[in-house]
């Protein structure tokens, strides 16, 4: 009982901040820490987080972020065996950047002994179940790209394995689950459109570098490992998705 008072009155006073906060940076009183994107009281911009996920905030307070990331990353690691490869930890470094967190606390994130962490250690501090949904999508995005950005995708079914352990860690209900991971899936596949669509023949080059010849270079090429197993049709190596926007063998 003394645990759910101490996260009702969080969660009052968090709702109370997020609220007021407002008419604090209308008022040009926010003083901001030297890191950036965070005021000196802890209060982090929202960054991604409207397009990403939807919520419509201004500020999320930093302790609250940073329990959602301990959580996220014990969730992975968990189901990994105490394992997060790093194609992993780049798409999660660079979703903490999209996210505004600053470097510094970013480089703690980094060094996190997720090995030995526990998930409900970390689920009242960031939100309990008001955000379990978020961390699911999360999980699988996490794992689904990191693994494209390792250039190794696994089967579909051992995803399916995979995400059902987590949803069920998380208390969430099948058609939840299926609902996200019908979202992760479509995304996966607008990606690999997006790459065909903007570099398939028109392949990116730096100012001052000679250009390629156009159409030498698809959008399935190994770029540095940035989810180099999607073809120029838009196909994800494990047959996950296959839009036919181009010409190519996608059988």
């Amino acid at each position: 009982m003394r645990n759910s008072a101490r996260y009702t009155t969080y969660v009052a006073g968090m709702g109370l901040v997020l609220c007021l906060i407002g008419s604090v940076a209308t008022g040009g009183e926010v003083k901001w820490a030297n890191t950036g994107h965070m005021t000196v009281d802890g209060l982090l911009e929202s960054g991604v987080h409207i397009q990403a996920y939807g919520l419509d905030v201004e500020f999320l307070h930093i302790d609250a972020n940073s329990s959602y990331v301990y959580a996220l990353l014990a969730l992975v690691s968990n189901l990994q065996k105490g394992e997060i490869s790093p194609g992993q930890k780049r798409w999660f470094y660079e979703r903490a950047i999209m996210s505004a967190v600053p470097r510094n606390i970013i480089e703690e994130y980094m060094k996190f002994e997720h090995r030995s962490a526990k998930l409900a250690d970390y689920m009242a501090g960031s939100g309990g179940d008001s955000i379990a949904r978020v961390l699911l999508y999360d999980v699988i995005q996490m794992i689904t790209y990191g693994d494209q950005y390792n250039g190794k995708p696994r089967q579909r079914r051992e995803y399916r394995q995979l995400f059902g352990q987590a949803a069920r860690q998380l208390g969430m209900p099948g058609y939840v689950f299926a609902q996200i991971q019908r979202i992760v899936d479509e995304e996966v596949s607008l990606l690999g459109r997006k790459k065909a669509v903007f570099w398939g023949d028109t392949p990116y080059t730096p100012p001052g570098q000679a250009e390629p010849t156009v159409g030498t270079t698809e959008a399935g090429a190994d770029d540095g490992g940035r989810l180099a197993n999607i073809c120029s049709c838009g196909r994800v190596e494990d047959g996950w998705t296959c839009p036919r926007i181009c010409e190519c063998d996608c059988d």
